[in-house]
């Protein structure tokens, strides 16, 4: 911070924070932060409001009518965003809390009190009434009884004026005139202007106010051919004359000119574009070159003009990434230029805008990217010599060159030893990232800018997140550093580091966005700075704290908890083994029919201790065969005396009935054997389920232990005794026991033994991702598995099914009964084979 200038011009954004939190200690930094730069996006507005701060911070709580405006919007928005202490100014005359945007003798006021100080101050010129309505021609005060216009139709006069002048219909002069001004005053204003001015519309535009200019635009726009838009009666240029000087209206160019002042650094006589915290004058160049509106880059670290803030810090132009948006001309997600207005343009898409020209080498009609000497256009396949590699040979681009100066292309660039370089940080010679840095020197620097507050390389992190560090640390550096780019990854590491204490699963369900935490979740417990947890119980665990609230009844609501916490939780954490997804879905699916069914109760004016059986089959006859999930809840209330005793339907769902034909069946392990187009997930999960009965929840959980190579055979444990995989399986098992590779964005530099890698690190692959790439491919998990079980069943004893294939004993023999009955055909079938 500059010793010249006050802490409040240097750090407005700290100043308050600092005295907001000092009276509101509930509300966190970042969220004061976040609402400050939303009310207030211009930095001179919050340097007022600082310094009214530092000097009296008793205006956040006491109501006085003092302050600039912006400190009224501040406080509402902060009362908006849970502040309960701050106080909204109240009006110096009539004490009520309202918006504040008129100063009156040194304090604020209402616009109603403003209406009422005018009225007084404003005796009507003709009859000295205090009921003021408006000035007239003269500028004298008038009454609502001697109105301004003196009784006259100000539209009618105003469009028979204009009409008379632009040659255009009445109707059409009517509807330009509304469209430009819609009060009566300003109708008024414009009136007795084309009456002083009778060539106001023809050319001197510049002599009447700045509707008169709008007014002119709307004619011509619909077609009034004699009307002339003025140019600039200064520099004659014709441009919008947003701006006013002595009397007229003139362009910004013009109006900047008389502001001209001399710089109060470099002397020089130039437009005032900002002020020192003295009020001295400061040009456009010393304004971005001061130190005093520079902020430290959070990137760089250097002292630049800031020209973005994040949720990290300011960016200076150099470490500046244009905010991503939906490009308004392709429709992709991109960082884009203008993404706050309606038409944010990518930069592809703005380099396409350029109009083509026609290339002076090849003649095609292209962007021009590259010119020749004489300034003559060339496209970019022309611009850019062709030169053959000295390693490939084959024509390319040159990326780099050897030490002699032979070219190289970009791939034989980057297999080359002069493309990498020693490392500032380890000494590692290796093709260098950023800074000096090789990857892992700049991962590390990047996760400790981030882990550290305020940001700082040189800084340890605090001991509390040295496991979050170390486990970090264990991501490959390109996967760390891509990560790290995420605006929402740096945020939640910033939190860490501005919080107290270490970080826990419950400090990780508070964070957003879901998608980030979880592959942080993921990284976090694969490398040993969290503990393995059920997940699908904790997600469904915070999915109920969810629903119950939507069940307006406090009894019917902790009715409900009682009946899932021991009903279905109990059972779920004393299972022994972690909660499936289905099992998960199974509850949430459940719940959902019983919320549903508690609030249509309310609608009729019911409740569960009131319902009848007539309620229950109406609400039945309603809706889906879902609806029955509610039998187990409806029971156990009446077990309780909690309901009456009520009769719900069983929900039944295809047990033997979903299977395929078994020449369908057969023909998908042919393709599936054969066809070698297919992922080798895809055909070796789908032979699993065709030819083993496997569901994609148990072959998810298979991991490189299960398969045993003895070179001659391959096995793979899905019961207590290994079963054999008939070729080809057995040498898609093979390869993805050796290609194995998970998809997650944040990927760990050890494989985890999972046979089938998921989205997260150090987790296997979901099941319903996996289901839906069977579908994807034509196998429906359920329905082949069923088929599968059925043929296994019917030829070998259950005993045999349940150690092979790895299902309990009473599976087996459930369905070795179900496969008795298959079918005739299914019998038929198994004959003849």
């Amino acid at each position: 911070m500059s010793e010249k200038e006050p802490r409040f011009a240097v750090e407005p954004e700290q100043v308050i924070i600092e005295a907001v939190q000092a009276v509101e200690p509930q509300l966190d930094a970042v969220l004061v932060e976040k609402v400050l730069l939303a009310t207030l996006q211009r930095r001179p507005a919050r340097r007022e409001v600082a310094r009214f701060l530092e000097a009296g911070p008793e205006l956040l709580t006491s109501g006085k009518p003092e302050g600039p405006t912006s400190l009224g919007r501040l406080l509402r928005a902060l009362r908006e965003n849970g502040a309960v202490h701050v106080q909204l100014p109240r009006c110096a005359r009539c004490g009520a809390r309202r918006p504040l945007k008129i100063r009156h003798d040194q304090t604020r006021i209402c616009a109603s009190c403003l209406a009422r100080v005018i009225a007084v101050a404003n005796p009507c010129a003709l009859c000295g009434s205090r009921n003021y309505s408006g000035r007239d021609r003269d500028g004298q005060p008038r009454c609502s009884a001697h109105p301004p216009d003196d009784g006259r139709d100000v539209l009618a006069d105003l469009v028979g004026l204009v009409t008379a002048t632009a040659q255009l219909p009445p109707d059409v002069v009517e509807q330009a005139v509304c469209s430009v001004e819609r009060s009566k005053t300003g109708r008024l204003r414009l009136l007795w202007a084309l009456e002083d001015h009778p060539r106001l519309l023809t050319g001197d535009g510049a002599h009447g106010p700045a509707r008169g200019l709008r007014l002119i635009q709307a004619l011509i726009a619909r077609g009034a051919a004699h009307l002339v838009d003025p140019p600039c009666p200064f520099c004659h240029r014709t441009t919008t004359l947003d701006m006013g000087r002595d009397g007229l209206r003139c362009c910004r160019t013009c109006w900047k000119k008389v502001r001209a002042q001399p710089c109060s650094q470099c002397a020089r006589s130039s437009p005032v574009a900002t002020r020192t915290s003295d009020g001295l004058p400061l040009c456009a160049n010393c304004c971005r070159t001061t130190p005093f509106h520079q902020r430290i880059c959070v990137r760089c670290g250097e002292l630049r003009r800031a020209v973005q803030r994040t949720a990290d810090g300011p960016l200076c132009s150099h470490c500046h990434q244009l905010p991503t948006a939906d490009c308004s001309v392709c429709n992709t997600t991109r960082p884009c230029h203008f993404a706050r207005s309606a038409a944010p343009v990518c930069g592809p898409c703005q380099i396409k805008a350029r109009p083509p020209k026609e290339c002076s080498r090849c003649g095609l009609l292209r962007r021009a990217e590259y010119r020749t000497e004489a300034g003559e256009p060339l496209c970019g396949r022309c611009g850019v010599p062709r030169i053959p590699c000295s390693q490939c040979s084959r024509p390319r681009r040159v990326a780099g060159r050897t030490g002699e100066g032979e070219p190289l292309c970009d791939t034989c660039w980057n297999r080359h030893e002069r493309a990498r370089r020693p490392c500032s940080g380890c000494g590692a010679v290796e093709k260098l990232f950023h800074f000096g840095l090789c990857p892992a020197c700049a991962a590390r620097r990047q996760l400790t800018l981030a882990l550290t507050d305020p940001p700082s390389a040189e800084e340890a992190v605090r001991p509390e997140l040295e496991p979050v560090y170390a486990a970090l640390l264990q991501v490959t550096p390109h996967a760390l550093l891509a990560w790290l780019r995420l605006g929402s990854a740096r945020h939640i590491l910033h939190q860490f580091a501005q919080a107290t204490g270490p970080v826990s699963h419950e400090v990780l369900d508070g964070c957003q966005p879901v998608k980030v935490v979880r592959h942080l979740r993921a990284v976090l417990v694969a490398g040993g700075a969290l503990p393995r947890r059920d997940e699908h119980l904790a997600e469904l665990e915070l999915w109920l704290g969810r629903a119950y609230p939507r069940i307006s009844s406090a009894e019917e609501r902790n009715a409900l908890r009682s009946f899932v916490t021991w009903h279905h939780l109990h059972r779920l954490r004393r299972q022994g083994k972690p909660v499936a997804q289905g099992q998960a879905e199974g509850v949430r699916h459940e719940v959902s029919a019983n919320v549903r069914l508690l609030a249509w109760l309310a609608r009729q004016g019911s409740d569960l201790s009131s319902c009848t059986q007539d309620h229950i089959d109406a609400w039945l006859a309603e809706g889906s065969a879902t609806r029955t999930l509610a039998r187990s809840f409806l029971l156990w209330a009446t077990r309780r005396s909690m309901a009456p005793t009520l009769h719900v339907p069983f929900h039944t769902s295809a047990f033997s009935a979903e299977v395929i034909a078994q020449d369908v069946r057969w023909n998908l392990v042919r393709r599936l054997a054969h066809d070698e187009d297919l992922n080798d997930v895809d055909r070796t999960a789908g032979l699993l389920v065709l030819l083993f009965a496997q569901q994609p929840s148990r072959i998810i959980q298979l991991t490189t232990e299960h398969v045993s190579d003895t070179g001659d055979k391959v096995t793979v444990q899905l019961g207590k005794i290994p079963a054999d995989m008939p070729p080809p399986l057995d040498d898609l098992v093979r390869r993805l026991v050796k290609r194995r590779r998970g998809h997650s964005a944040v990927r760990l530099a050890v494989e985890p033994p999972w046979l089938l890698p998921g989205g997260h690190a150090g987790r296997p692959m979901a099941a319903a991702h996996l289901s839906n790439r069977l579908k994807r491919i034509g196998v429906r998990p359920r329905a082949a598995r069923h088929t599968a079980l059925m043929d296994i069943a019917a030829e070998l004893p259950a005993v045999v099914v349940s150690r092979l294939l790895g299902f309990h004993q009473n599976t087996a023999n459930l369905w070795h009964r179900e496969s008795q009955g298959f079918s005739p055909e299914y019998g038929a079938d198994l004959t003849r084979r």
